[in-house]
């Protein structure tokens, strides 16, 4: 019976759009849920998908929510902190076909090499931006390390994630040989 219930408990977990945060239940954030019925996307990616949405729409909170708190750990979260609450909301990022299959590519080739960054060998590139986290293995960690961009002085990933110009968006998060996870965000 205890057994049944976990697997319930678990399946309902990872259904497409549940989120265990009642902070974002509320209907008004179902727009950031973009990727939820998208078939190409493992439900991790949806939820990364959800989370970058979450920020391009509701700065504000976001921040409240997963900066706050760490506001003066470093140069970089003050300054994504600062970031969010002075942006104005920009639309939503859909999934795209085409940049999921250039996100799983170079997810699966960076994973099996162990390498980082965004060097390509048999994988096409195709993206207008693209962005790379290692080692994270939650949706939510996989964008904080993004849009915080710790070490990148050009806050690069940050810049590519909050950005206007941008509509589309494929993800992929595979195994890495050095870092466990290898998540690729390309974005067009």
């Amino acid at each position: 019976m205890m057994r049944n219930l976990i697997i319930l408990f678990a399946s309902v977990m990872f259904l497409p759009g549940f989120n265990m945060q009642e902070e974002w239940a509320d209907k008004k954030y179902e727009a950031a849920r973009t990727a939820s019925a998208s078939e190409f996307h493992a439900t991790p990616e949806k939820e990364v998908f959800f989370y970058i949405n979450l920020a391009r729409l509701f700065p504000k909170e976001f921040a409240e929510k997963y900066i706050k708190d760490s506001y003066k750990k470093s140069a970089y979260h003050t300054s994504l902190y600062k970031t969010l609450h002075s942006m104005k909301p920009v639309p939503v990022l859909k999934p795209d076909r085409s940049m999921f299959d250039l996100a799983l590519c170079w997810a699966k080739e960076g994973g099996k090499a162990g390498v980082i960054g965004h060097n390509r060998k048999k994988c096409k590139e195709g993206y207008t931006a693209e962005c790379c986290s290692y080692g994270e293995d939650t949706a939510i960690g996989i964008v904080l390390q993004l849009l915080i961009d710790e070490g990148i002085p050009s806050l690069g990933h940050r810049k590519a994630l909050l950005s206007k110009q941008y509509s589309f968006l494929g993800v992929s998060i595979q195994p890495h040989k050095k870092h466990t996870t290898h998540a690729v965000l390309d974005i067009r």
